[in-house]
């Protein structure tokens, strides 16, 4: 996964109840996303993508920060692009190949995700935090745009999608523009992450919210994202053609068999994600 003989900058665990922990773990540079660290990343989702024991996964940062964008540090070794269009095929690549795969995977996964942000989320860090289904924020977080006003470039890892459908075009543009901090309970009052709660009470939430996703339907998840995601795309006769579409193969689990059971009973479901 990671070059021989350096220390990984990931850690990967499942516990008993289904729940996946992926963190980035480079603390000295806020996890910056440094290339061994994306080739993790997207190792451990493509394997965590084909894991039947999973119900549900949390991403999360190591340290006091949550991530701090793109690793821009020289590489010893690495190959420097000399000239403008070899430093474009360079980003291009590393887009595509790295920071967009990672992104992808993350909103493909077939389980609810869940991003634990600690920290500060700039940059690549603010649209990776973004692409997890709910994202929880300590109070003391802080949601950068670093890429315009420091580095003349736009959002990326889907950030450029997020902010806009969050805050508004006004909005988004001038945090774009100026790059400038977004605490976690503007953030949530801003409709660009779901819930910013104490320090100290991070934990206990996103293990609380992580265990109730996990005893949830885990197939159904994923399809609402989906749906509310192409909402965006399409007219209200595409959408409920898509609802029609999706449905009947929710239908068709054991977990719909069990909600209808559990609700002719007055009892809770106990859902097994069949």
């Amino acid at each position: 996964m990671s070059d021989v003989g350096k220390e990984p900058q990931t850690l990967f665990s499942v516990d008993d109840a289904g729940i996946a922990t992926l963190t980035l773990n480079n603390p000295k540079t806020l996890n910056a996303l440094s290339p061994q660290m994306l080739e993790e990343l997207n190792a451990h989702l493509n394997d965590a993508a084909l894991n039947p024991d999973i119900r549900v996964l949390i991403l999360t940062g190591a340290g006091r920060g949550f991530c701090s964008g793109a690793d821009l540090s020289p590489k010893p070794g690495a190959r420097t692009p000399k000239t403008p269009a070899e430093r474009g095929e360079f980003t291009r690549q590393n887009m595509h190949n790295g920071f967009n795969l990672v992104a992808k995977r993350l909103m493909n996964l077939p389980f609810p995700t869940v991003a634990r942000v600690n920290g500060v989320a700039a940059g690549a860090g603010y649209g990776l935090a973004l692409a997890a289904d709910l994202t929880i924020a300590a109070e003391s977080a802080k949601f950068i745009l670093v890429f315009t006003n420091q580095l003349g470039l736009v959002p990326d890892v889907g950030a450029s999608w997020h902010a806009p459908r969050a805050m508004g075009r006004a909005k988004a543009m001038a945090a774009a523009f100026f790059g400038d901090k977004m605490s976690a309970e503007d953030a949530e009052k801003e409709g660009l992450i779901w819930k910013c709660v104490a320090d100290d009470a991070l934990d206990t939430e996103v293990s609380a919210v992580a265990t109730r996703l996990a005893n949830g339907p885990t197939k159904a998840y994923p399809e609402v994202r989906r749906l509310f995601d192409a909402a965006s795309t399409q007219d209200i006769h595409a959408q409920l053609d898509m609802e029609a579409e999706v449905q009947p193969k929710l239908a068709a689990t054991e977990d719909y068999v069990e909600g209808i059971r559990a609700f002719l009973e007055k009892r809770k479901p106990e859902f097994k994600g069949r």
